[in-house]
């Protein structure tokens, strides 16, 4: 049972390629004499909290054999990835009103990429002259120690971890789904520039919190440095969801792991 946001969903990518069924069907490619189901409970946009009350909803029809938590850099955040107080009031003065009239109706009428292109205008023009945070220096107060939505997040892997322990599961998984600081240009995991520096400094923390709290954690750092390095790790120029390419490492590892950490332990 794998738990995750878009990215685990599978954003701008065919069933096929993403790593939930990639990983199905390498286990059951290795193993013919029994069946294997990887069963994906991603959602976009959901934040770990949520992903752990999809767990104690489902988990009693699934009766999984084995928890896996895919993880994005924004998922201790259970509200926009760009959520700041000085977002909201501005979302909520009179002119942010009228621009969110504007970009909604828009989306209704199916010019979603206008709209899009709209709404990022503006919140990039209030971000440039100071008036609110970026989404980076947003998402930073979400990885303080003390904060109320770090607090949370800890909470609720406390909980997937704990429900996995009351099923006398084998330690529940936690994958870092590293992916791309651009879409339109590859992403050199050897050598990070100030942007991936920070992701790096974020996936870090949170691979040590879940590790601390008993999941087997791992990232991919390694792999699209070997693998990928000169490689767009995005869906497409417009899209910066991880690309096929890289949802077959997460699925080449997640195989690994299943069959050396859990599989094959006496």
């Amino acid at each position: 049972m794998v738990l995750g946001d878009s990215l685990t969903w599978g954003a701008g990518l065919a069933i096929e390629e993403r790593y939930t069924a990639l990983t199905e069907n390498m286990l059951n490619q290795a193993f013919d004499d029994r069946r294997f189901e990887v069963l994906n409970f991603g959602i976009a946009g959901g934040p770990t909290v949520k992903e752990r009350d999809i767990l104690l909803k489902f988990k009693n029809i699934v009766q999984p054999d084995l928890i896996v938590v895919g993880f994005c850099l924004n998922d201790p955040q259970p509200k926009e990835q760009n959520y700041s107080v000085e977002r909201d009031q501005l979302r909520k003065s009179p002119t942010g009103s009228v621009i969110h009239i504007i970009t909604d109706l828009m989306r209704r009428a199916k010019l979603s990429y206008l709209s899009g292109l709209i709404s990022d205008a503006f919140y990039s023009f209030a971000e440039k002259n100071g008036s609110i945070p970026t989404w980076r220096d947003a998402i930073a107060r979400t990885y303080n120690p003390q904060s109320a939505e770090w607090q949370e997040f800890i909470s609720a892997l406390e909980t997937i971890k704990n429900t996995s322990d009351e099923l006398s599961l084998s330690a529940p998984i936690f994958a870092i789904l590293n992916q791309g600081t651009f879409p339109d240009r590859p992403t050199d995991y050897s050598n990070p520039d100030e942007y991936l520096t920070q992701y790096l400094e974020w996936y870090h923390q949170a691979e040590k919190a879940a590790q601390n709290i008993g999941f087997l954690s791992y990232n991919h750092e390694y792999e699209i440095i070997h693998q990928l390095k000169n490689h767009i790790l995005a869906v497409n120029i417009l899209d910066g969801h991880p690309s096929a390419g890289l949802n077959r490492i997460y699925a080449e590892k997640l195989f690994s792991v299943i069959t050396e950490k859990i599989i094959q332990q006496p």
